[in-house]
């Protein structure tokens, strides 16, 4: 393979600008497309390499697959001993490796994230490709919750792996989407090469696998019995679609935090559910009979409760643990964080509330009788009498005189100095009035009025191609800690990548809000800062910036209240640090309503 750097054109077309990765057989690096002025990633390897012909034919076929969970191959070929893939460039990304540094996933989080790459997987299969090489680092989140499953189009082939039958391709592609799923769970990779990034699982005494159950609290029972069964008795879905039906219902949103399954027959979960298509969702049990025996197991293999009449009626407990008026605490499925109360109890409790008191026709539900307005009056139907009003005078007129007395202080207060010898001193100070009145102002002055608290910020990622730069990092903006800082790469310009190009980070406040400022704070020289919002994740390039910043240290951008759910904050000039690079950091940030 000839020399690959930046600035290199491949097809007198796609110029590499900047490298991402790189191993023995391949490098991956972001490209500009001269033709269509857009960004693209481009995979490199040498033509003459043993696999390279395998790894062309398979991203030939890999463009033939329309799916959304894989990026589209936009070209394919070779150019004086290179060979080149190029496929589309995801903005903002976000790997499950990456999400995995701090904490572990929600387990809806992991649920609808393998879930899609699962279905993704699948519709893949069915054209012969598989992935065979899949780890977190390949599967990806959008800024807007899209799931991508990246690498299929020539990972297998360039490792030589792409010689199993499909029934054995499509079962290692499925044991490794459920070791993500423990990883997700657990943040410890369970597979016998090494994930870099991830802790090892340690096994028991006896050699086995623990399950995420015994590692982590709150795993769904059927997440932790998928990864028992799959990984520790080779057993469980044998095809990435069959994996996918029976990981469905999963949200169609990003999950931040524990999210109950769906329970009953007809209710819905905090986020919206959808089935992958083809799923199967008619095993939950019919409603029982009223005054039928409730059945031991009280939840189907979906994680469904039975309704009717005979059913415990559940009710929400704090997360952490789980009680049962039923049975005995080992009877309990820890898979729906919730508690039984008996009918009997629920039954009385709605008679106490749904039956009126037994009062005159014109009953009013919402009447409440009124205390007594002042003491000495007694309830509902009393009329005072000339005592009581004579009482009810003497407060109202002590209220009026110590009314008085406080606005006649305050009066005092505003005519001048407290005492005559601070008077005398004040005229001295100052031969006019108005002197007098300015020297004893700052006495008299308003306290400032409180800053506004911040608003709560879900999430921070980094933002730009391929998942931006250094997207680990990028929560260290929002921690609260000044000392911490998320930071661009090196660059040896203020532009960095040039063309006009820039980086940064993507807050997401959960909702829509209204903003008034951002207040931000970087390390080092001055750098230009442009502030975007939005509801929806869009592109920088389509957008105008509401506030534009060119100083250093801790700055305020005003954006007048604007309406955002999304705030993109994208650095097109570096700051220029103390050993002479340029790179941008950012300590920290706070958005003001």
């Amino acid at each position: 393979m000839r020399a690959i750097g930046e600035n290199t054109v491949l097809a007198q077309r796609y110029t590499l600008t900047r490298k991402l990765a790189g191993r023995a057989d391949q490098e991956l690096w972001i490209a500009t497309d001269a033709t269509l002025g857009r960004e693209v990633t481009a995979t490199v390897f040498p033509a003459d390499f043993d696999h390279a012909e395998a790894a062309l034919d398979s991203a030939r076929r890999a463009a033939g697959v329309e799916d959304r969970h894989l990026p589209r191959v936009l070209d394919v070929g070779r150019e004086n001993g290179t060979a080149y893939v190029i496929t589309e460039a995801l903005h903002g990304a976000e790997s499950i490796a990456a999400a995995l540094q701090f904490d572990p996933l929600p387990p809806e989080e992991v649920r609808r994230m393998v879930g899609e790459a699962a279905s993704g997987l699948g519709a893949a299969s069915a054209r012969g490709l598989h992935h065979l090489q899949l780890t977190p680092h390949d599967i990806v989140s959008s800024p807007d919750g899209a799931v991508s499953v990246l690498g299929l189009p020539t990972d297998a082939a360039l490792a030589g792996a792409d010689d199993l039958s499909s029934e054995d391709a499509s079962r290692a592609d499925t044991v490794a989407l459920v070791q993500i799923v423990y990883a997700g769970l657990t943040r410890r990779w369970p597979g016998e090469e090494s994930v870099p990034g991830l802790q090892n699982v340690s096994r028991r005494a006896d050699g086995e696998l623990p399950s995420p159950s015994e590692l982590v609290p709150g795993v769904p029972g059927d997440l932790d019995t998928l990864c028992r069964t799959t990984l520790g008795a080779d057993e469980g879905p044998r095809t990435p679609g069959e994996l996918a039906r029976q990981l469905a219902p999963w949200s169609s949103e990003r999950v931040t935090t524990s999210t109950r399954r769906t329970t009953g027959s007809g209710g819905k979960s905090a986020a919206t559910l959808q089935a992958v298509p083809g799923g199967d969702r008619s095993g939950t049990k019919p409603p029982a009979a009223p005054g039928a025996p409730v059945p031991s197991d009280d939840t189907d293999g979906a994680g469904h409760t039975p309704t009717g009449g005979a059913a415990p009626v559940k009710t929400a407990l704090p997360k952490g643990g789980v009680a049962s008026a039923a049975g005995p605490a080992s009877e309990v499925d820890n898979s729906d964080e919730t508690a039984q109360i008996s009918r009997a109890t629920l039954e009385r409790a709605r008679e106490r509330t749904a039956v009126p008191p037994d009062v005159d026709d014109d009953y009013d539900p919402s009447y409440a009788e009124l205390e007594p307005p002042v003491p000495g009056l007694v309830g509902h139907g009393y009329e005072p009498d000339s005592q009581s009003s004579r009482l009810a005078l003497l407060l109202v007129g002590l209220l009026v005189i110590i009314a008085v007395i406080f606005a006649a202080i305050g009066l005092h207060g505003l005519g001048g100095s407290s005492s005559p010898d601070e008077a005398a001193s004040s005229g001295a100070a100052s031969p006019s009035a108005s002197g007098s009145k300015s020297s004893s102002a700052p006495a008299r002055s308003s306290k400032p009025k409180p800053t506004a608290k911040p608003l709560t910020i879900e999430r921070t990622t980094s933002y730009g191609i391929n998942g931006g730069e250094n997207s680990g990092l990028a929560a260290n903006a929002t921690d609260g800690d000044p000392g911490s800082y998320w930071n661009s790469f090196d660059y040896n310009t203020a532009d960095g990548r040039g063309g006009g190009q820039g980086t940064g980070i993507l807050l997401n406040l959960g909702t829509v809000k209204s903003v008034k400022d951002v207040k931000i704070t970087t390390t080092g020289g001055p750098s230009t800062i442009k502030f975007y919002v939005s509801d929806v994740i869009e592109p920088v390039s389509t957008r105008q910036p509401e506030a534009t910043l060119t100083g250093s240290g801790t700055q305020t951008a005003h954006l007048d209240g604007a309406d955002a759910k999304y705030i993109t904050i994208w650095v097109t000039q570096l700051s220029k640090q103390d050993d002479g690079k340029f790179q941008e950091r950012i300590n920290d940030v706070k958005v003001y309503p």
